[in-house]
């Protein structure tokens, strides 16, 4: 719908409200799933850069549709067939009640094929490709933040198990214990030193933040979808390899070096945050130039 610089038409002010009751009323269907992802990003210290990493995105893309004035307030076949297939992914909800994993993901991507649609509405298909970063790093967040519990113990193990095959690369003696208790606690004693892996040392916090940015940057850059996939399918390994030479970096720091524990923890495990970040951003970024020639 075309509107002039002067004024606007009935029709299009008709389609504006129309799409902006249509998302008011997707949004109070789906307002238990946003509020428990919210809840949970905020309780789950490990998911706050995660979140951030999603904000920082759609930012980017409202801030691209802002500067472009691209509201077209029409009803097109994209939105429609984004909208009814997130009702139909939330139907399936229903019937995949007993497998709580496959009910969340056909959750989270209900929501976001209704979220793009609405996007479709009112600001277009070019609408549709500039949120895509925010709504792909939505999708993922959600997952995430539903798999965070069972992930814990799984994570910790390889933190421990790695971190420790290296140290003893390096001519150290390594123990790594379970101690028995509520809750149990996973021990890693180096040079007469214990230090405890806990659930902050997990690396479920750079895993998140790796595989958002690398979903995002993947959209960002508009790399092939070969390219989206293997910075994804590395983005995991690279946050658990990045978390054992944190553990690692810690270790040696606190033994050798005459230093507060609190300042190693959190400047080493700084370092190797951004480190892994850092990475994943050049290679997106080197493929994107090669990309463009």
């Amino acid at each position: 719908m075309q509107h002039s610089a002067s004024g606007v038409s009935r029709d299009y002010l008709i389609n504006l409200a129309i799409v902006i009751a249509m998302g008011l009323l997707l949004a109070s269907i789906y307002a238990p799933l946003l509020l428990w992802l919210g809840q949970t990003t905020l309780q789950a210290e490990q998911l706050h850069n995660g979140g951030l990493i999603v904000v920082f995105a759609l930012v980017i893309g409202l801030r691209r549709l802002v500067r472009s004035q691209a509201v077209v307030a029409e009803f097109s076949r994209l939105g429609l067939l984004l909208i009814v297939a997130g009702l139909v992914c939330l139907y399936a909800v229903n019937l995949a009640e007993r497998w709580p994993a496959l009910a969340l993901l056909l959750a989270m991507v209900s929501f976001c094929l209704s979220f793009a649609g609405v996007t479709a509405f009112l600001f277009g298909p070019r609408g549709v490709k500039a949120l895509l970063p925010a709504i792909v790093g939505v999708l993922i967040l959600g997952l995430l933040a539903g798999l965070a519990p069972g992930l814990d113990w799984p994570l910790r193990g390889m933190a421990a198990k790695y971190s420790a095959a290296v140290l003893d690369q390096l001519g150290m003696n390594v123990g790594v214990v379970l101690q028995p208790g509520q809750p149990p606690r996973l021990l890693l004693g180096v040079k007469g030193q214990i230090f405890h892996v806990a659930a902050e040392c997990n690396g479920f916090g750079l895993l998140t933040s790796s595989l958002l940015a690398a979903a995002v940057l993947g959209f960002y850059y508009e790399l092939s979808w070969r390219e989206r996939i293997g910075l994804l399918l590395l983005a995991a390994p690279l946050a658990v390899a990045f978390n054992a030479l944190r553990i690692v970096s810690i270790t040696l720091a606190a033994t050798h070096l005459p230093l507060p524990y609190m300042l190693v923890h959190e400047g080493f495990g700084l370092v190797m945050y951004a480190s892994a970040l850092l990475i994943l951003w050049w290679l997106a970024r080197k493929r994107a130039k090669r990309a463009g020639g």
